[in-house]
C-alpha cells in the first residue's frame, strides 16, 4: 500500500485509493510545500520554554497526569509511547516502554517536540487537531516518509465548550497490527477521562468565582443578602443578613432555609414578602429567581431587611367595609377566644392566611409565635420531619442532634397548616393523632413531646369531595372544622375595593418611593365590573402594575392592565355600578341614622353639601 503514498507524491494518486481524512491532510501538506523526504532535526524545546508551556497549560497537564500512567498499565510491554499535546501540537508530557521511547526519540517524537500538520505533516497528532475528529494514522499514511516507521493512534481532548484543548496519542511500531483495536478503544477513553477532569476544574473555578463574586458583593450591600439554592439550602448569606437573623454566618450557611425561618412564606416571583425569624423578628425580602438555560429553578437570591412597624401591623389588619368582611371579622374575634380547632376555606388569593394570622394576634397566644407553614409546597417525602422534627440519624442528611419540628417550634402559640386539603395521607394520620394526643413523636425517635399548640387550617379545596375520593381522612376533616370561617371570593364584597385599592396604593408608593397617588372614579368603576379570578392577591398586583405604569400622580383607566381596561363602561350607558354602590352606600348610611344628614355624612366620611348633592344627583328620596 505504499505505493499509493508514492504515486500521490508524484500527483498520480486518485483520492479513491486512501480515507478521505488521510487524502485532505495530505493535499494540505502538499499545499505547504512541505518536503515528503524531508529529515528532521530541528530543535526541541528546551527545558525552561518546555516548563513555562506546561505552565501555560496548567489545567490540561494537571488532569492528564494520572491518566497516563493508567493507560500504561494497559499498554506496558506492548512497545508503545503514551503522549499528552497542547493545542498547538507541541508533547508537554509522555510515558512509554524504554526500547520504543530510544527510537521515537531519533524521529523527535518526545516531550518539546512540535508535531503540528504544518510542521509535520500528515501525522496522528497534528491532523487530529485540524480535523477535530479521533483517528489513527498507519506507517506509511503519514506524509513524511520519515515518520513511515510509527503507527499513530490520537483523539482530541476539548473543554466544556466544545473546543479542542489537546490531544492524546499512542504511537507504537508500523507492522505491528496486533491489539491495534485496544489501542483506539484506550486512546478514546483516556481523552474521555482527561475531558472529565478538565470539566471538573472548570465548574469548581466557576464555582469559586461565583462564590467569591456573591461574597464581595454581600459584603459591599448595606442590606442583608441571601443566596437559596434548589433545595432550599442556604448556600451564602453576608455579614449584615446575618446580623439580622440574631445568628453567625457559619450557623446560617448550609442549613436549610427552612430551620432559619419559622415562617415559608417566600415564593420566587420576585415580589416582597415576609419572613419571620423568631416571634418579633420581622423582615422584608426581595427574592429573585435564577434558573438554568433550560429554565428550570437553581435557587434564589434576595436582599433581607428589616420590614417597616407600620407594614409588619398592617399584615395582620384586615381592610374592607362589606358586610361579607365584617361578618368574617366577627366569626374570627369569636374563634380568637376559644382554644378550638378552626378550618378556614375560600378560594386561592381571597386572604385565609391573614385571616390566620388575625385570629392568632387576638387570641390570648398573641406573644406566642405563629409558624405558617405550605402543605402543598413541601414535598412528600419532607413534610412530617418539617411538621414533627427528627432524631439524630432519623435518615441521610439529618442534622446532627435532630432538629424540632413546626409543632415545637410554635409551642404555646399557633401553628398555621395552608392547603391542609394537599397534604398526604401518611402525614394525616400522624396529624391526626397530634391533635388528639397533643404530643409528637420525632421521625426516627419513640419519645413523645408534649406540644401546647393552636392548630388553624385552610384550604381552597372541597374537602368534602376530596374525602369521597379517598385523598382525605374523615376523622381529620372533623377534627380541624371544629370552628369554620369561609372567606368569601373579592367579587361577593366588591365594597372592600374602596378600602383595599387606597391601602395597596398607599403600601406601594411607599415601599417604591413615590409619592402617594390618587385613583379616579372611572378606575373604581373598572374595577367593580370585573369579576376577580385572583381574588385580593390579584387586586394587589394590577395596583403595583398601575402604579408601575403611572405617568401622573393619580391612576387612570390608562393605567389598567389590559384584561380590566375592557371593563370600563361608557358613562351614557344608564347607571353605572360605581353609581349603584354610592345609593346603596348613601341609603345604608341614612338608614342607620334614622335619615338625619349631618351623621350620615359623617359616616360616610363626606361633607354635608357633598351628601346634599348627591341624593339629588341619584334620585334618592328621603
Amino acid at each position: 500500500m505504499s505505493r499509493v503514498w508514492q504515486r500521490f507524491v508524484a500527483g498520480e494518486a486518485s483520492p479513491q485509493e486512501v480515507s478521505p481524512v488521510i487524502y485532505r491532510s495530505w493535499q494540505r501538506s502538499k499545499q505547504r510545500e512541505l518536503s515528503h523526504k524531508r529529515v528532521y532535526n530541528d530543535e526541541i524545546l528546551p527545558a525552561a520554554l518546555l516548563n513555562e508551556r506546561c505552565l501555560e497549560h496548567e489545567d490540561l497537564v494537571r488532569a492528564g497526569k494520572p491518566v497516563l500512567p493508567y493507560l500504561y498499565r494497559f499498554l506496558e510491554g506492548s512497545n508503545n509511547i503514551v503522549m499528552l499535546c497542547d493545542d498547538q501540537g507541541y508533547i508537554l508530557d509522555s510515558l512509554g516502554d524504554p526500547p520504543f521511547i530510544n527510537k521515537a526519540q531519533q524521529v523527535h517524537l518526545s516531550p518539546g517536540a512540535n508535531w503540528s500538520e504544518a510542521v509535520r505533516g500528515t501525522n496522528a497528532i497534528g491532523t487530529v487537531l485540524v480535523e477535530k475528529v479521533p483517528l489513527q494514522v498507519l506507517g506509511w499514511e503519514h506524509y513524511v516518509e520519515q515518520n513511515h516507521v510509527l503507527n499513530c493512534w490520537a483523539a482530541p481532548i476539548c473543554n466544556a465548550d466544545g473546543d479542542v484543548v489537546g490531544v492524546l496519542d499512542v504511537s507504537g511500531e508500523a507492522g505491528i497490527e496486533r491489539g491495534m483495536e485496544r489501542l483506539a478503544e484506550v486512546v478514546l477513553m483516556g481523552a474521555k477521562l482527561i475531558e472529565q477532569s478538565l470539566h471538573l476544574t472548570e465548574l469548581q473555578r466557576d464555582f469559586h468565582f461565583a462564590r467569591q463574586g456573591i461574597e464581595k458583593a454581600g459584603e459591599m450591600m448595606r442590606d442583608g443578602f441571601i443566596a437559596i439554592d434548589s433545595r432550599g439550602i442556604i448556600t451564602e448569606i453576608n455579614r449584615e443578613g446575618a446580623k439580622l437573623l440574631g445568628r453567625k454566618r457559619e450557623e446560617l450557611v448550609g442549613h436549610l432555609a427552612a430551620d432559619v425561618f419559622d415562617n415559608r412564606r417566600w415564593s420566587f416571583n420576585g415580589k416582597s414578602l415576609y419572613m419571620q425569624s423568631s416571634e418579633s423578628d420581622n423582615l422584608t425580602s426581595r427574592l429573585v429567581k435564577v434558573t438554568d438555560e433550560q429554565g428550570a429553578p437553581m435557587g434564589a437570591i434576595g436582599v433581607l431587611s428589616p420590614a417597616p412597624r407600620e407594614e409588619r401591623s398592617q399584615e395582620t389588619m384586615w381592610v374592607g367595609r362589606s358586610q361579607a368582611t365584617q361578618s368574617v371579622f366577627s366569626r374570627a374575634d369569636k374563634a380568637a377566644q376559644t382554644s378550638s380547632t378552626v378550618l378556614i376555606q375560600g378560594e386561592s388569593g381571597t386572604g385565609k392566611e391573614i385571616v390566620a394570622r388575625y385570629l392568632h394576634q387576638q387570641s390570648p397566644r398573641h406573644n406566642k409565635p405563629f409558624v405558617a407553614i405550605n402543605c402543598a409546597a413541601i414535598p412528600a417525602t419532607l413534610i412530617e420531619s418539617e411538621l414533627f422534627g427528627y432524631a439524630d440519624g432519623a435518615f441521610t442528611g439529618a442534622k446532627k442532634g435532630g432538629a424540632p419540628g413546626k409543632f415545637e417550634v410554635a409551642q404555646g402559640g399557633t401553628v398555621f397548616l395552608d392547603e391542609i386539603g394537599d397534604m398526604p395521607s401518611n402525614v394525616q394520620a400522624s396529624l391526626l393523632r397530634v391533635l388528639q394526643e397533643r404530643e409528637v413523636v420525632r421521625i426516627g425517635d419513640s419519645r413523645p413531646r408534649p406540644v401546647d399548640v393552636r392548630v388553624v387550617a385552610a384550604t381552597n379545596r372541597d374537602l368534602s369531595t376530596r374525602i369521597e375520593q379517598g385523598d382525605f381522612r374523615l376523622d381529620l376533616y372533623y377534627r380541624l372544622k371544629v370552628v369554620t370561617i369561609d372567606v368569601p371570593p373579592l367579587s361577593r364584597r366588591l365594597d372592600d375595593i374602596y378600602d383595599l385599592v387606597p391601602y395597596f396604593v398607599k403600601k406601594i408608593c411607599r415601599a417604591s418611593g413615590r409619592e402617594p397617588m390618587g385613583v379616579t372614579d372611572e378606575v373604581y368603576e373598572a374595577l367593580l365590573n370585573y369579576h376577580w379570578p385572583g381574588n385580593i392577591r390579584e387586586l394587589e398586583n394590577c395596583m403595583e402594575s398601575m402604579v408601575a405604569m403611572a405617568e401622573h400622580s393619580y391612576l387612570t383607566t390608562d393605567d389598567l392592565p389590559a384584561e380590566i381596561a375592557k371593563n370600563v363602561s361608557a358613562v351614557s350607558c344608564g347607571e353605572t355600578l360605581l353609581e349603584q354602590q354610592t345609593k346603596k352606600a348613601i341609603m345604608q348610611a341614612l338608614a342607620e341614622t334614622n335619615g338625619k344628614i349631618a351623621p350620615a355624612a359623617r359616616l360616610l366620611g363626606i361633607g354635608r353639601t357633598t351628601l346634599y348633592r348627591k341624593i339629588e344627583e341619584l334620585g334618592i328620596k328621603s
